[in-house]
């Protein structure tokens, strides 16, 4: 058996045996051809178990993610109240979901509503900046916004901002198209020929 393969099997062991409670003993067994096994089972030799050493702790106050996915903000939850850590994860699928990229809208007459979303609804106190061709539009916090538009190619993304006005995501860059329909040119109407 390869001996490196040998070590890390060990290693991985001796690991396990680290994540037992603290009223567990550990033993340590070396077998005729070398190998070494730790177990939490009295060996038949009647070895001592080994003496460990105390694990370190380090307290903080990031609170532990929950195994259920995105946290989803109660009514009375605010941005401040998490990590910018916490809001990067809650809200990494943050995304402009209208226009669609590389869609072309026909038709300058009406706005063109420009929507953004993600899994987890917006905390109370955070907001959205829009961006049109790189210029910043009124922040905002509904889930979408009407533009008045020329025709011509746009690039749009979002900046989801905490309570402090702070970046916590930015969203992909959406491009698309306003176009207007044309109206033919305006031809003389066709002279009959022949008699009068």
């Amino acid at each position: 058996m390869n001996k490196g393969l040998t070590m890390t099997a060990a290693m991985a062991a001796l690991l396990l045996l680290f994540s037992v409670s603290a009223q567990s003993e550990v033993y340590k067994v070396i077998d005729d051809q070398g190998n070494v096994t730790y177990t939490d089972q009295v060996p038949a030799d009647g070895s001592p178990p080994m003496q460990l050493p105390e694990l370190s702790v380090i307290e903080t106050d990031y609170a532990a993610a929950t195994t259920g996915g995105d946290v989803v903000a109660s009514d009375d939850e605010t941005a401040s109240e998490h990590t910018p850590r916490d809001l990067r994860r809650m809200y990494r699928d943050f995304h402009i979901n209208r226009p669609a990229p590389e869609e072309t809208i026909w038709g300058t007459d009406s706005p063109v509503v420009v929507g953004w979303g993600s899994a987890t609804a917006l905390l109370p106190d955070m907001s959205v900046r829009l961006f049109v061709n790189g210029q910043p539009q009124a922040d905002t916090r509904d889930g979408m916004v009407a533009l008045t538009l020329e025709r011509g190619d746009y690039q749009i993304y979002a900046e989801l901002l905490d309570a402090r006005g702070r970046r916590v995501v930015l969203s992909p860059t959406v491009m698309f198209f306003l176009k207007q329909h044309s109206v033919g040119p305006n031809l003389p109407a066709p002279v009959p020929s022949g008699g009068n």
